[in-house]
């Protein structure tokens, strides 16, 4: 018996070669668009692949807003109208400085020395940044009435950061779309915000 099924011969063959190997490539390049899509929609935050509870949790921040410090700057050298000066320069930089004086205790070897109390660590290292190097940063044994940040300039300072530098090393940390606050709970445990 001979078979119905013909093969096909010359141009045939090579038309639907050619019609297979374009569908092939036309298949792979929608695979690798639909793909570059789709990674672009998930890390935009228009959607988030993978489960709903499967979210970044949101980046903690390390730095307060410049208003938010309560400063007091006091001068531990000899040099007249230091406090005065780092003062005004904090003051358009945007910190409320509530006092200005002489530092207790006298003489400072220190270039800077940030004092602040518990819970102001935030706000101690938002001032600490403001000047170069590294600015000691000492928390007050006893209890403050206020949340206020001491800057004691020392015998070692020379100037603070420009302010362009400085406003980039307090810049907020830029807080993703759909990220996820997490809180203590009583018993310790991180729980979803």
């Amino acid at each position: 018996m001979e078979s119905s099924t013909t093969v096909p011969t010359g141009p045939d063959r090579v038309r639907r070669r050619r019609r297979r190997q374009a569908l092939t490539f036309a298949g792979l390049f929608l695979l690798v668009l639909l793909t570059g899509v789709g990674a672009l929609g998930n890390s935009l935050g228009w959607y988030t692949l993978g489960s709903p509870g499967a979210r970044v949790p949101c980046p903690a921040q390390t730095v307060s807003l410049p208003g938010q410090t309560a400063v007091n700057v006091y001068n531990g050298t000899e040099r007249r109208g230091l406090a005065r000066a780092v003062s005004q320069e904090l003051k358009q930089r945007g910190f409320r400085v509530v006092q200005v004086a002489n530092a207790p205790g006298g003489a400072q070897k220190a270039a800077v020395t940030v004092r602040y109390g518990v819970g102001d660590e935030i706000e101690a290292r938002t001032v600490a940044r403001q000047f170069p190097g590294r600015a000691e940063l000492l928390r007050d044994p006893g209890t403050r009435r206020d949340h206020s940040v001491d800057v004691v300039v020392g015998s070692r300072y020379q100037a603070m950061r420009g302010r362009a530098e400085s406003a980039s090393v307090i810049a907020p940390v830029p807080t993703p779309r759909n990220c996820v606050t997490e809180t203590a709970s009583a018993d310790g445990a991180a729980t979803p915000g």
